[in-house]
């Protein structure tokens, strides 16, 4: 009897332990984020990925990708609403007459993107609640004008413009004697007159560059080419010069100078350059702390890791959500 008894407890733990290690290695889901009692595991990122991929073929690293910035969707989601951030009903409402102004053409618009109303409204609630949250995070950032100042110093080099040509062109391919003689010693006047000839022409030997700079004229042709053409005053033709299996035959007809852009110039764009910096800089360092204070986890080798190894790996995790519940 004592022996039996004993057995019976010896075989309880063997058999609880071997219930765990069937469900380990057959049932378990591994997670694949977690945060503050949240989680997200495997099957639910299967359940949810054809419509997020909608039947696009689609590689490793962008299923990764996806998926972690879904993490992020969710942990700033759970943070907007602990501050009691919600959508707008109205603002849906108007973003879904977009897709078309009755509900059958809504319904047809949605079935091309393969998508449901229900989905579309998910998906807008998402976006204004994530807008909503990072307005309240960035709302005291602020540029100076000390600071655009200093921007516009030290980027100066960034706001000088090149010297821009208005260029016209005929081209005649190498082996054709009787352009080349046509083309020879030809006259401003004379070019143009061709241009308008020849404008129309299935070989594609004329054609034009608006306002290019010489480094553009360059990389279209080359670099002997691009200094003749710089070089020449404007309305003067410049060729023959040859190119590959062409000769061409150059006429500027209109120079912008180069110039320096003014501060009051380009103060608004530099202002808004320094303001969306500092924007991101104060929401990754906001998204970053509420990472840490939330214990955010993002575990994509979870995505195609054997289920009982995942188990194991996953119970420090585990546990911890047991015991914030």
């Amino acid at each position: 009897m004592r022996k039996r008894r004993k057995w019976m407890y010896l075989s309880l733990p063997i058999f609880f332990l071997g219930a765990i290690f069937l469900y380990a290695a057959l049932m378990y889901q591994p997670l694949l984020f977690a945060f503050d009692d949240h989680f997200f595991r495997r099957d639910d990122w299967e359940r949810m990925k054809p419509t997020y991929f909608r039947g696009i073929a689609y590689s490793s690293a962008e299923e990764v990708k996806l998926l972690e910035q879904l993490s992020l969707e969710e942990l700033i989601l759970y943070k907007g609403k602990q501050m009691g951030v919600k959508a707008d009903e109205n603002l849906i409402e108007e973003q879904l007459k977009q897709l078309g102004s009755t509900k059958a053409e809504r319904e047809e618009t949605l079935r091309q993107m393969n998508m449901t109303e229900a989905d579309s409204i998910n998906n807008i609630k998402r976006a204004m609640i994530g807008f909503e949250v990072k307005k309240i995070v960035t709302r005291d950032v602020a540029v100076t004008q000390e600071e655009v100042d200093r921007f516009y110093r030290e980027q100066i080099e960034s706001f000088r413009i090149p010297e821009l040509r208005t260029i016209y062109y005929l081209r005649v391919n190498n082996g054709d004697k009787h352009m080349m003689d046509k083309l020879k010693n030809v006259s401003a006047e004379r070019f143009q007159s061709l241009l308008k000839q020849y404008g129309d022409d299935a070989e594609g030997r004329t054609g034009f560059y608006e306002l290019v700079s010489q480094s553009y004229l360059s990389s279209h042709h080359n670099e002997i080419i691009a200094n003749a053409v710089f070089q020449s005053p404007a309305k003067r033709v410049v060729g023959p010069l040859e190119n590959e299996q062409w000769t061409y035959w150059f006429l500027p007809v209109e120079i912008m100078p180069a110039k320096t852009q003014s501060l009051p110039e380009v103060s608004n764009k530099i202002q808004q350059t320094l303001y969306l910096e500092k924007e991101a800089a104060v929401y990754q360092k906001w998204l970053k702390s509420q990472k840490q204070a939330n214990h955010y986890l993002f575990l994509s080798e979870n995505l195609h890791k054997n289920k009982f190894l995942a188990f194991w790996s996953d119970l420090p995790v585990t546990f911890r959500i047991l015991f914030n519940q």
